[in-house]
């Protein structure tokens, strides 16, 4: 029988080994199932499937547009009910200029910068181009531009003669590995279809070809930016993969001055509001970038010349290299 057996030593050492061994083959297949479990479906049984009326609907997070509005402090000096961004669209937002992938450290940075206000009779004197060239000279050596490397020519100072002589001395330290920029703010003498010229404090006038032949035998990065009327016509002819041009306004049109800055509109927008006084930095970033501060410049200054009679609102020009995520402390080689 089957009980008596089990009472018996030897089949009481058989059973207990029998139980031993059922033991340990159960305890081995519970600890492969917890092992591979996370890899194996649950039974169906073990699966609770909610009925639709129970599930909860997912609402996605509300998306809020970002509405860029003007600056209501820089509005048409004309018109100043005149709506903006109604006319020009939105301010310029956010967006990713690649920053180059050379810096020009300061002993390989030049600049020339020419500012005329004071004109000889019977030229009529501007309001701000001497300190459109004088803000700019501080900006740079706040910079790290070497004092040394800064050449500045100012109302009597910007003969003609001198002008020339500094675009020689401009271009032949443009090597590669240097960053240059030449910067012009005064009076565009109007020679006839795209052919303008600088004007210089005596009338030595230094027209449009002429610039471009002038530092033609640079061979490093440049900026050449011009803050006059016409000044769009200056642009054709530099390369465009190391030269960045900029212009206050298109050839076909006047630049104005800002009498209560006591500065032209472009270099006002560009250098002071925006890289100085960082009011140009789009993405917050606390870095704000020359990109940056020439969209601001572009777009503001069409803003403020809105109506202006009777030439019309100036539109700033930006041409050359793209890689523009770079601020005057660090400026591409």
């Amino acid at each position: 029988m089957p009980v008596t057996a089990l009472r018996s030593p030897r089949g009481r050492k058989a059973a207990l080994v029998a139980v031993a061994l059922a033991v340990l083959l159960a305890v081995v297949a519970a600890g492969l199932l917890r092992a591979t479990g996370d890899r194996t479906p649950s039974s169906p049984a073990a699966v609770v499937v909610p009925s639709p009326s129970t599930l909860s609907p997912v609402v996605p997070e509300p998306v809020v547009p970002v509405v860029l509005v003007p600056d209501p402090s820089l509005r048409s000096a004309a018109l100043p009910e005149l709506d903006i961004a109604a006319e020009l669209g939105p301010p310029p937002g956010p967006r990713t200029d690649p920053r180059p992938s050379a810096v020009a450290p300061p002993a390989a940075r030049f600049a020339l910068l020419v500012g005329v206000t004071d004109y000889r009779a019977p030229t009529v004197d501007t309001i701000g181009s001497a300190k459109d060239a004088t803000f700019l000279a501080e900006q740079l050596l706040a910079n790290g531009w070497l004092a040394g490397n800064v050449r500045v020519l100012l109302d009597a100072e910007a003969t003609g003669a001198a002008l020339r002589e500094g675009l020689d001395w401009l271009a032949e330290r443009s090597q590669p590995g240097t960053f240059a920029l030449f910067h012009y703010s005064g009076h565009v003498k109007q020679k006839g279809g795209t052919r303008e010229a600088l004007w210089p404090v005596d009338r030595a006038f230094l027209d449009d070809t002429a610039l471009v032949a002038a530092l033609a035998p640079a061979r490093g990065r440049m900026w050449v930016d011009i803050a006059g009327c016409e000044a769009g016509s200056f642009g054709d002819g530099f390369p465009s993969d190391r030269v960045l041009f900029t212009a206050s306004s298109k050839q076909t049109e006047k630049s104005y001055e800002y009498p209560e800055w006591g500065m032209s509109i472009w270099t006002g927008l560009v250098f002071d509001l925006g890289l100085r006084q960082g009011r140009s930095d789009a993405d917050g970033d606390g870095r704000t970038t020359v990109g940056e501060a020439l969209r601001y410049g572009q777009y503001y200054a069409q803003a403020i010349s809105l109506g202006q009679q009777p030439y019309g609102q100036q539109t700033p020009e930006v041409s050359g290299p793209a890689d523009l995520g770079w601020t005057l402390a660090d400026p591409p080689a």
